[in-house]
């Protein structure tokens, strides 16, 4: 299924517990990450419909969930938490981010313009643990 409402419970968790580590606002990040979950889900609603009409290719082969999917998103989670860290650390804050660039480095079929918005305002409003961004 495409929900999955206990796993985004773990996820969140082991993204807060990083967040952490890493001297990161919790909150804010678990907003950044709950703005993830809910575009991935978007993705794959969209991905799915779109298999509805038309053949799905034969070179098309699913990933194992739990042996493949989750442990590379929780790695990428982890990373995308150090890089924000770091240039929070060397930055202050995100707010230096611009769109255009967000926008263009997203290039992910079935990504919506809203849905780059969405995530790019959750991120701009990470920030350090004891900062609170506007």
């Amino acid at each position: 299924p495409v929900e999955d409402i206990e796993r985004e419970k773990v996820v969140l968790e082991k993204a807060v517990e990083s967040a952490r580590q890493r001297g990161l606002d919790p909150d804010s990040t678990a907003q950044f990450f709950k703005a993830q979950i809910a575009v991935a889900k978007a993705i794959q609603f969209r991905f799915r419909a779109d298999l509805l009409s038309r053949t799905s290719p034969e070179h098309l082969q699913p990933m194992d969930l739990k042996a493949e999917v989750r442990p590379r998103l929780l790695e990428l989670g982890d990373r995308i938490i150090l890089l924000m860290s770091e240039i929070l650390t060397d930055e202050g804050s995100l707010a230096s981010l611009e769109f255009v660039e967000f926008d263009a480095a997203i290039d992910t079929e079935y990504v919506s313009e809203q849905d780059k918005l969405h995530l790019f305002r959750a991120l701009r409003n990470v920030s350090m643990a004891g900062e609170r961004t506007k």
